[in-house]
């Protein structure tokens, strides 16, 4: 109550005190909302269970692990999306709360206006993504720069400081 009225006392009226014409679609805002939230409390979850295994020395050991970080993967984006659906959802039948419906306030742009907006912006991201793409497949197949001295074979690759392996398990690492 202390955000919607200013007032730590202050009385919230229930879904049911608004006639039902207002009503936004209830099980969409539910879910969706509820999918946003699980999402969050499985990455927190992920977090705190990577620091266990960081302070037992098993980061890197623990295969259910790497399978749910692997699984977690995508889930920001799922729960970006789930928020969207749960705003745009959430306020309708209103753009602006008991000022303007959505229904009154479409757009006087024409469908093929849209069209060719959608167009233009599929075109100019598909240009900027494929010349990307061709620039870096570009210098992946180009060789060495001739004074660099690529790795001769049996020879081990170090990435001192880089790679935590050496303050988890000193004993892991070759003797030379």
């Amino acid at each position: 109550s202390l955000v919607l009225t200013g007032d730590a006392h202050g009385a919230v009226r229930g879904l049911d005190a608004f006639p039902r014409a207002d009503w936004a679609p209830v099980n969409i805002v539910f879910w969706s909302f509820r999918l946003m939230v699980g999402i969050g409390v499985g990455m927190a979850g992920l977090g705190v269970w990577s620091l266990l295994a960081r302070a037992r020395g098993r980061l890197y050991g623990w295969p259910w692990l790497h399978r749910f970080a692997v699984l977690m993967g995508p889930t920001g984006f799922v729960a970006v999306i789930a928020g969207w659906v749960t705003t745009e959802s959430g306020r309708q039948p209103f753009t602006v709360f008991h000022l303007l419906r959505t229904a009154r306030s479409v757009s006087p742009l024409a469908a093929p206006a849209v069209a060719l907006s959608l167009a233009a912006f599929i075109v100019v991201y598909f240009a900027v993504f494929g010349t990307g793409t061709w620039f870096i497949l570009k210098l992946m197949g180009g060789s060495p720069h001739p004074g660099e001295r690529g790795p001769s074979r049996g020879e081990t690759t170090r990435t001192a400081g880089i790679t935590p392996l050496p303050q988890i398990a000193p004993s892991a690492i070759p003797a030379e």
